[in-house]
């Protein structure tokens, strides 16, 4: 019954069929892929069951996809981190690299009885949630892409941070020591398996991250896997400047480090420079000071950018990659914000907080074929934005949305091309439904 689904959908979700162990649990991802995509509302089971009237199986077989059946999360991903280089191979290398970008999220949940339930302090900034939030606290990793003026963020991995009350995650050292998981572990995790994911298709890895990120546990182990970081300084950040060469003959050990600076202290100490920079969308003027210093306690120097931001606030941008220029730093951390516009629309639109499960298992399931469904979703908007079925509308001015990548509007065109098939069921799967626009905007308006 794939005539309610458009065809590029269809053509798009062949990509992990080899990952099911049979056709019905194959039908079920993709069923769930679309549910996804199309309801309105919470995406519990049993609403997507509900809207789902073609392919009518019992609830609880829709619960136990998630809970029972045997498929892999993991190498959905890789199948779907292969396919979005395979479809946009130019957009999604940024200076030579895949650009990641690792960032975390809470989603409130009251429930004792599922696993990694705390108290976390919430730095939002919205007061509305208040200054903490009872949750899931949530690793979210992601690949940015650069597309018509725009960052473009898809989302890759997501993983489960537990805190110190109700710690359920582990690791054992080669001595067989164990210990618990620590954020730093949980982004490493993530980081290094899109790693492997990079070099088996003969690729380059960077990350960006904001400032919590910016400290020597989160940034080594990553240098030491010749994977670059790009990140902003905090605030109150030091570095230390070259030895200054002394005229008398030195005794002991040779100085690796000079003079210690704040790090927003270059701005007066080195000198300025323009830039022009794409910042958010907008071609942009930019004076910086840049110099590479040694900060962190890496192994190596790193390239420190210092500008003044919209607020006329001093920050300092660093780059592990001493390669990059000042404006490719700039334009790089900037591409970070398009990481939280993901995260805000697998939120808003696609049900990120609305899992029940009490087990881990369904529930990381659950977070992957969202992120499937986002993806999806993004690719159809990107590639195929000019199919008929994505045009319904004469009047621009006349829609619910605002831009052409909004979910609001792929649901609206998914339910608009269901609906049309559903009506007019006899059509073919390419058949053109011009004619009948204006019964169907009429059937469209009186169900909504």
């Amino acid at each position: 019954m794939n005539i309610y689904i458009p065809m590029e959908i269809i053509q798009l979700l062949l990509f992990p069929k080899e990952c099911f162990t049979c056709i019905t649990t194959y039908n079920y991802f993709v069923y769930y892929i679309w549910c996804l995509l199309v309801v309105p509302g919470r995406k519990t089971t049993r609403n997507m069951y509900r809207h789902c009237f073609f392919f009518r199986k019992n609830v609880s077989s829709w619960c136990r996809f998630l809970t029972e059946y045997q498929w892999d999360y993991t190498e959905v991903m890789k199948r779907m981190f292969q396919l979005l280089l395979k479809i946009f191979p130019e957009e999604l290398i940024l200076y030579g690299s895949v650009q990641a970008c690792f960032d975390t999220t809470l989603n409130s949940k009251n429930s004792k009885k599922v696993l990694g339930i705390q108290k976390w302090g919430n730095h939002s900034g919205n007061a509305d949630c208040g200054e903490y939030l009872i949750g899931h606290h949530w690793g979210v990793l992601g690949i940015i892409g650069f597309f018509k003026k725009r960052f473009i963020c898809f989302l890759i991995s997501f993983r489960l941070i537990t805190g110190k009350i109700a710690n359920c995650q582990w690791k054992c050292h080669e001595n067989g020591k164990a210990e618990k998981l620590k954020i730093w572990d949980v982004a490493h995790a993530q980081v290094f398996q899109l790693h492997e994911w990079t070099k088996s298709e003969k690729h380059k890895l960077r990350v960006v991250a904001d400032a919590y990120f910016a400290n020597k546990p989160f940034i080594q182990p990553l240098v030491d896997k010749e994977i670059n970081v790009v990140t902003k300084l905090r605030a109150n950040g030091v570095a230390n400047l070259d030895p200054e060469p002394s005229q008398q003959k030195p005794r002991g050990r040779k100085r690796k480090y000079g003079k210690r600076i704040k790090v927003h202290d270059l701005w007066e100490l080195a000198e300025h420079k323009m830039i022009s920079v794409r910042i958010y969308g907008k071609l942009q003027d930019v004076e910086v000071a840049v110099a590479d210093l040694w900060m962190l306690k890496s192994s190596k120097k790193v390239r420190t950018v210092v500008l003044r931001s919209a607020k006329e606030k001093l920050m300092a941008l660093i780059s592990t990659d001493t390669s990059l220029t000042a404006a490719q730093i700039v334009e790089i951390y900037s591409s970070r914000f398009s990481i939280e516009l993901a995260i805000r629309d697998v939120k808003q639109h696609l049900g990120f907080e609305e899992y029940q499960h009490h087990s881990l298992l369904p529930v990381l399931r659950f977070l992957h074929t969202v992120g499937v469904a986002y993806n999806i979703g993004k690719i159809v908007l990107l590639k195929y934005s000019k199919c008929n079925w994505l045009n319904i509308s004469s009047d621009p001015v006349d829609t619910p949305w605002t831009s052409e990548l909004n979910f609001s509007k792929l649901r609206y065109c998914l339910r608009m091309y269901t609906l049309g098939k559903l009506v007019f069921r006899n059509s073919a799967q390419q058949a053109e439904l011009q004619e009948n626009n204006l019964d169907k905007d009429t059937i469209m308006d009186f169900a909504s």
